[in-house]
C-alpha cells in the first residue's frame, strides 16, 4: 500500500481537472495527484508500479467513454475505487455502469461530494485488507453489487422532491420483499395496535432507513441464493433480523431516542453484507477469507467494506466495527456499541450466568432489567 493515498483524474476538459484538483488539495493537502485528459491513454499518466487507491473519469469524453476507462482500470488495478463522473444521473446510466463504477459523481459536483469519496478512501485503508483479497473483491462480480432496487430507492428519495408513490411503486414490484416490509410493520416493536393491509402505510411507519436497510438485506440475500446451492443465505438473513430484534428491544428498554433505535436496528440488519459477501465470494471459485484479518472479524471487515462501496454513513461503519470488539466488551455507558455487542453475544449463545454478569455492569435500570428478562439463549440455562 502506498504511503499516501494516489488520486487520478481522467477528463478531456482542463478546466475541470484544475477545479477537481483545487477542490481535493483543500480536503487532502497531504495526498497524491495525478491528472490525465487523454483517456486513451490514461495508464501513462501514473508513474511505473503507482498504484491508485482512487480512479475518478468523465463519462462523455471524445476517444472513449468513462465506463470502458473505469473497465480497463478494473482490469489493471482491481483494488482501486472507481468513480464515473456525469451530468446524466438517469437509472438507466447508473445501472449500466454498477460494475465499473462504485460511485456516480454528479456534475456539477460539490466538495461534500469528493469529502465523501475521501473519507471512503481513509475508511478502506483502516481496514488493512490483504492485497490478494482486495484485488479479488474488485474484480467483475465477486461481491454483490448494490441492487438496482436501492439505486432506484435512492434516486426517488434524493430527488428535490421525494416521490413517495414512486418509491411505494417500485417495493410494490418485488413481493417477497413487500411481504417482510408489511409483516414487520405490523410486528409488535413498533408498537401500533391496528394491523395494516396498506404498503404505504406500512412504509410510513418503518421510515424510509429501515426501508432502505431491509430492503437492502432482503436484495443481497437474493442475489446471493441465486448464485449457490442450500439455504445458507437466507439463514444468514433471518439471524439479522434476529439481531436487529434484540437489538431494538435493548434500545427501548434504554430509552434511546427513536432515531437511535433506528440507527442500531439498521447496524444490525445490515451486519449480515459480510457474511453474505464471503458466501458469494466463495460460491465464484473466491480465496478463502480467513476469520480475521488484524485482530477483526472478516464478517465484520466484509460489511464495512461494502458499507464504504455502497456509500453507506461512516456511522454504520464504527457501530459495526464496535459491535465486533475482539475480546472486550465496550463501556456500558456508550450504550450505542454496548446493546449491539451485547446483542450479538447473546445470538452467539452466552451463558445466562454472563447475561446477569453484564446487567450487574450497567447503570440504565431498564436496560438492566430487560437483560436479566431475555430469554436463556441458545435454550441454555
Amino acid at each position: 500500500m502506498n504511503d499516501k493515498p494516489v488520486v487520478l483524474f481522467i477528463d478531456d476538459d482542463s478546466f475541470m481537472l484544475k477545479a477537481l484538483l483545487r477542490a481535493v488539495l483543500r480536503l487532502r493537502p497531504g495526498w497524491q495527484y495525478f491528472l490525465c485528459q487523454d483517456a486513451q491513454h490514461w495508464p501513462s499518466a501514473l508513474p511505473p508500479g503507482l498504484m491508485p487507491d482512487l480512479v475518478i473519469s468523465d463519462f462523455l469524453m471524445p476517444d472513449l467513454n468513462g465506463d470502458m476507462v473505469l473497465s480497463q482500470v478494473m482490469a489493471l488495478y482491481p483494488q482501486s475505487v472507481r468513480v464515473l463522473m456525469t451530468g446524466d444521473t438517469t437509472e438507466e446510466v447508473v445501472s449500466s455502469v454498477s460494475v465499473q463504477a462504485h460511485f456516480v459523481l454528479s456534475k456539477p459536483f460539490s466538495e461534500h461530494d469528493l469529502q465523501d469519496l475521501c473519507g471512503c478512501i481513509d475508511r478502506l485503508r483502516l481496514l488493512h485488507l490483504p492485497e490478494d483479497l482486495r484485488r479479488k473483491l474488485g474484480t467483475g462480480d465477486n461481491l454483490p453489487v448494490l441492487p438496482a432496487l436501492i439505486q432506484q430507492l435512492r434516486q426517488a428519495l434524493t430527488a428535490p422532491e421525494p416521490d413517495f408513490d414512486r418509491i411505494v411503486d417500485l417495493i410494490a414490484h418485488e413481493p417477497v420483499i413487500a411481504a417482510r416490509l408489511m409483516q414487520l410493520a405490523n410486528s409488535a416493536f413498533l408498537g401500533y395496535s391496528r394491523a395494516t393491509h396498506s404498503l404505504s402505510e406500512a412504509l410510513m411507519r418503518l421510515g424510509l432507513r429501515l426501508v432502505e436497510a431491509i430492503v437492502t438485506l432482503m436484495a443481497v440475500e437474493q442475489s446471493v441464493g441465486s448464485q449457490q446451492q442450500g439455504g445458507e443465505h437466507r439463514h444468514l438473513s433471518e439471524r439479522a433480523f434476529q439481531l436487529a430484534g434484540t437489538v431494538r428491544q435493548l434500545a427501548q428498554a434504554a430509552l434511546l431516542s427513536a432515531d437511535q433505535q433506528d440507527v442500531l436496528y439498521v447496524s444490525a440488519l445490515l451486519s449480515a453484507l459480510g457474511p453474505l459477501s464471503k458466501l458469494q465470494l466463495l460460491a465464484g471459485g473466491g480465496p478463502a477469507v480467513p476469520a480475521t484479518i488484524h485482530g477483526v472479524g472478516s464478517d465484520s471487515v466484509m460489511t464495512v467494506y461494502l458499507l464504504t462501496m455502497w456509500g453507506y454513513p461512516a456511522e454504520l461503519c464504527d457501530l459495526e466495527l464496535a459491535m465486533c470488539s475482539q475480546g472486550q466488551t465496550p463501556d456500558p455507558a456508550d450504550l450505542r456499541p454496548f446493546i449491539l455487542f451485547i446483542a450479538r453475544q447473546y445470538q452467539l449463545g452466552c451463558s445466562r450466568d454472563y447475561l446477569l454478569q453484564i446487567a450487574r455492569l450497567v447503570a440504565h435500570p431498564g436496560l438492566q432489567q430487560a437483560l436479566k428478562q431475555l430469554p436463556p439463549p441458545g435454550g441454555s440455562a
